[in-house]
């Protein structure tokens, strides 16, 4: 997965297989978004709807094999093995868990924590946002994934009030990167969705929604986490937001809404290194 042109986007730089948050991805922490390039999936003839790197766990018709051996790639390339590899089984939930927890059978959760070095955190995304969390001072680092259920109930938000009660995290020293997720561009949805946001926050969430395309409504969940995190503490300038919308780069992404269950997913680690 290394290697390859690097391209400058949305406070993240793009390789080969995968986008490294460059807010928080240095020598001491691992913090990448993986593309759908740089693997071994989708190689066979009728399969190539799971091209290459599908780092999808559990409900998938592509081999346990490839899945991994693509978990291995994306481990080794970041200086783990696949084995320091911890993820969960993702509900659209609002439940956080420390690696701990995850490892000893508590598997159901959207968002992972640790202060732990060797631990590589993983979540899996298809157009969901994926969110980094680093606090340079306690040393500690999540992984959330936040669809539109886990922005409505602020998982972003409970994943850094658990850093707090846990590792006694700062809100002030934590860095976040925003990866990429399906875009207002994309994200056509109902009004009735828009009005249950409203419902629950007030008129501060009409700004990450839009009317175009003849009265279509389109949401921005990337913006809305962003503000999240932001009103939680995280000074604006520690987060980065990728500008690359999952459904418009069929070439470098997974999405969801643009080809439904048939594909695969990407996969947002973080990790410190020993």
């Amino acid at each position: 997965m290394s290697g390859g042109v690097v391209i400058t986007v949305g406070g993240c730089f793009a390789r080969e297989g995968y986008i490294a948050a460059d807010n928080i991805h240095c020598a001491e922490v691992a913090a990448v978004f993986t593309t759908r390039n740089g693997g071994v999936s989708g190689l066979l003839p009728g399969t190539g709807h799971y091209k290459s790197m599908n780092l999808q766990i559990g409900d998938s018709g592509d081999s346990y094999d490839n899945i991994k051996e693509n978990y291995r790639i994306a481990a080794s390339s970041l200086g783990f093995s696949a084995d320091d590899v911890v993820s969960v089984r993702q509900k659209h939930t609002d439940i956080v868990l420390t690696a701990d927890e995850a490892a000893g059978g508590a598997f159901e959760a959207d968002a992972l924590i640790t202060d732990a070095k060797g631990i590589l955190l993983s979540v899996r995304t298809a157009d969901c946002v994926p969110v980094l969390m680093y606090d340079r001072v306690k040393g500690a680092v999540a992984a959330v994934h936040s669809g539109w259920r886990g922005t409505f109930t602020r998982i972003g938000v409970k994943t850094l009030e658990r850093m707090i009660s846990l590792y006694g995290t700062d809100p002030s020293d934590v860095s976040a990167a925003i990866g990429p997720a399906i875009g207002g561009c994309c994200y056509e949805i109902d009004t009735d969705f828009h009005e249950r946001f409203r419902e629950e926050y007030g008129g501060f969430i009409d700004d990450f929604f839009q009317t175009v395309n003849g009265g279509k409504q389109h949401c921005f969940l990337s913006s809305m986490n962003r503000a999240f995190l932001e009103r939680a503490g995280i000074p604006c300038e520690n987060i980065t937001v990728s500008e690359l919308c999952t459904m418009c780069n069929p070439g470098l992404f997974y999405s969801h809404r643009r080809s439904g269950f048939k594909r695969g997913t990407m996969a947002a680690f973080i990790g410190m290194r020993n």
